[in-house]
């Protein structure tokens, strides 16, 4: 089983942590830091083998922090966490010894992807469910659907089939012959998020999919994923990811493509 470390002066650990299923991937044990300090003295008596690190510690760089305790002899997996993520900000971390930089706030999707490589690949460990068929997972909300409600699990297959219409809980509750409020407060008891934080956030990462995946201009992007406000695709994007769609799109393209449109600019 394997020890994690999260070091973040800004969320605290439940924050974080929600909706994810841990022990599917040999975590059985996590210790929160909200500073450099008190994240020395947790590493060095957790030993972590994965450690989760904020670029910003307030008074030091996460990577301040990545290096030091690589110093110490830890054999730690280290993943920095990032509301902007820069060409600069990855090679500062890559330096420091970082073996992945993850938006914040952190989608389910993205730290699974790096759990599973840090335990299979980095540790060279198997996951528990190794061999058994893994149950299906929500994008969102990061937990299996057989963990919900039948009512949600009806709710989020609408989503997942008409997010790109309007929908609202109003018109959901109509089909189901339900009361609106009822129904929200079970979707809200099931998930933790209200249906249109929900709706949004399943949006944000189908148009994510599309940012990073396709050639497909923005503004077509905001329609497909059910936006005919442009002003409000871009706000709820940059609100949920840290960065515009078009900055995303530039980081994902490669190292050697950006410094070379750098040094054109210059």
């Amino acid at each position: 089983m394997f020890r994690l470390l999260i070091v973040d002066p800004r969320e605290n650990c439940d924050t974080l942590c929600r909706g994810m299923d841990w022990p599917a991937f040999g975590v059985d044990s996590i210790a929160f830091a909200a500073s450099y300090a008190e994240a020395v003295g947790k590493a060095l008596d957790l030993q972590p083998q994965v450690a989760l690190v904020d670029t910003d510690l307030g008074d030091h760089p996460g990577t301040d922090l990545v290096s030091h305790l690589r110093s110490t002899g830890l054999k730690t997996v280290f993943c920095m966490m990032a509301e902007q993520v820069t060409l600069p900000t990855v090679r500062s971390a890559m330096r420091a010894g970082a073996r992945d930089i993850l938006y914040k706030p952190l989608a389910a999707e993205d730290l699974s992807e790096f759990l599973e490589w840090a335990v299979t690949g980095a540790l060279r460990g198997t996951l528990p469910a190794s061999g058994e068929e893994a149950p299906e997972l929500d994008p969102v909300l990061g937990v299996a659907y057989s963990s919900l409600s039948k009512i949600t699990n009806k709710i989020l297959l609408l989503v997942r089939s008409d997010y790109r219409r309007s929908l609202s809980l109003t018109a959901i509750a109509e089909d189901f012959s339900m009361s609106s409020k009822y129904i929200g407060r079970i979707f809200l008891k099931d998930t933790g998020m209200r249906f249109s934080e929900y709706l949004m956030a399943y949006r944000m990462l189908e148009a994510r999919k599309l940012v990073q995946g396709t050639n497909e201009k923005i503004s077509v992007i905001a329609g497909m994923v059910g936006y005919s406000q442009l002003n409000n695709f871009y706000t709820h994007f940059r609100n949920y990811f840290g960065v515009s769609p078009s900055s995303m799109r530039n980081f994902d393209a490669a190292p050697e493509e950006q410094e070379e449109n750098h040094e054109k600019s210059v």
